[in-house]
């Protein structure tokens, strides 16, 4: 058995090296010169009729570049497994060593002329490698090259195809069409009945990461429903981590404001017991969320002011939590002095977008609850068609609501009922969207 069982593989070797020599456009007579016989013996071996001694085949491996490489169907499985502790690397972030190990596995590329599925597989994870880096226009090129053969993919290609579309569709902030393919990839693995990747709880992850964006909390807190409880030991971890505060500030958009802090104190505390001064800050800075919701300025400021120190400056982190520092002030303090130190900061952040339209901001909010009852149509022009579509855009529409109350208070004191009544259908129609 064991002899038939090698003399399958040696012919199956023999004729993908015959694949190869064709695609190359090497004649027989070439391949006897490489391996110093004769071109009737390679004719005999193609034909399966005589075989490669083990010193031809390594120096034919070497000729075409493919040492290392899979041609049995052991090997096969063998290089495979190599290929998903790849993924595994890149999923992690260790960008250096993935960069390490795509050197020695790109010669997969090749064997493409007798083995595309697996080298699709190499081209599929090398995207992935890509999004990891935000080498966005790499990825883009990598997927749109592979999108081609999408219908010739096997199942489990497919699937990696879409899930990586989802990804680089999320890493561009396009949420919707992240969705779409996150939901094929989904689909798939439903379908397929367990001979895909065990990756449903990553799916789930990934869709409520685009729900919460895209704030839907309702459905982002469904999806995150179906992720299983981790025990102990991975409940010290980021992911873990991350996934909890995404279901706590997901709970407060709902009104679930208790729960939130609840399960935010606890994050804090694992945070930082890690040592993770990011994920203190995230738990911070959602903390200083709930209580912003329920009107705790004083204490939503204070979250806030340490989650500052944990963010690196010139972070979209960072200027956030600058905003929402000084949008509780603006309900606790005197408004005149509140908009001279605003005033002072701009100078040193005018060339900083991040950070430039946030104070503007500000300062128009200040004009604006400083007179409400007067004219100020520069303040109420910015906070319509500035502030409050970058709040929708940013996916901060709880924000964009305290804007348009602010507008709502000064159009019912300027008396203008129709503009009222536009408002509060556009406030209506959030807070329908969210629940």
């Amino acid at each position: 058995m064991t002899d038939w069982k090698n003399g399958c593989e040696m012919a199956s070797i023999a004729e993908k090296i015959r694949t190869l020599r064709i695609d190359k456009g090497i004649a027989q007579h070439e391949i006897a010169d490489i391996i110093l016989t004769n071109q009737p013996r390679v004719s005999r071996i193609e034909n399966g009729e005589d075989k490669y001694s083990e010193f031809e085949l390594q120096t034919l491996k070497e000729h075409f570049d493919i040492e290392g490489m899979p041609l049995t169907e052991f090997e096969r499985e063998a290089f495979k497994g190599r290929l998903c502790i790849w993924r595994d690397v890149i999923r992690s972030r260790d960008i250096s060593e993935a960069y390490k190990m795509k050197s020695e596995l790109c010669k997969i590329t090749n064997i493409e002329p007798f083995d595309g599925e697996l080298v699709t597989l190499y081209h599929l994870f090398e995207a992935l490698l890509y999004i990891a880096e935000i080498n966005v226009s790499a990825a883009e090129e990598a997927l749109h090259s592979l999108g081609k053969t999408y219908d010739e993919m096997n199942h489990e290609n497919r699937y990696y195809y879409d899930f990586h579309m989802g990804a680089l569709h999320a890493t561009k902030d396009d949420f919707e069409g992240a969705l779409t393919y996150y939901r094929k990839a989904l689909s798939a693995i439903k379908s397929q009945n367990g001979t895909l990747p065990d990756d449903e709880e990553r799916i789930y992850h990934n869709i409520a990461i685009c729900y919460t964006d895209l704030e839907f909390p309702g459905r982002a807190i469904a999806f995150l429903n179906n992720i299983p409880k981790p025990n102990f030991s991975d409940r010290m971890t980021a992911h873990s981590l991350g996934i909890d505060i995404m279901r706590a500030v997901n709970y407060f958009k709902v009104g679930l404001h208790e729960e939130a802090e609840e399960i935010l104190n606890d994050c804090l505390m694992r945070a930082t017991s890690m040592g993770d001064r990011f994920y203190v800050g995230l738990s911070l800075q959602s903390l200083g969320g709930v209580n912003m919701r329920i009107r705790n300025w004083a204490v939503a400021e204070g979250y806030f002011v340490r989650a500052l120190e944990c963010f690196k400056e010139d972070t979209s982190y960072h200027a956030w939590a600058f905003y929402f520092t000084f949008r509780c002030r603006v309900e606790t303090e005197n408004l005149v002095r509140l908009e001279s130190e605003l005033n002072k900061i701009k100078t040193s952040f005018d060339n900083n977008i991040r950070y430039s339209i946030h104070i503007e901001t500000l300062m128009h909010i200040i004009r604006l609850k400083r007179n409400i009852s007067r004219y100020n149509k520069s303040a109420v022009e910015y906070i319509e068609n500035v502030a409050i579509p970058r709040f929708i855009k940013k996916n901060h529409r709880l924000e964009a609501l305290e804007c348009y109350k602010l507008l709502e208070q000064y159009e019912e004191k300027a008396g203008t009922q129709r503009k009222v009544i536009q408002i509060n259908k556009v406030m209506r129609e959030i807070l329908e969207r969210m629940v």
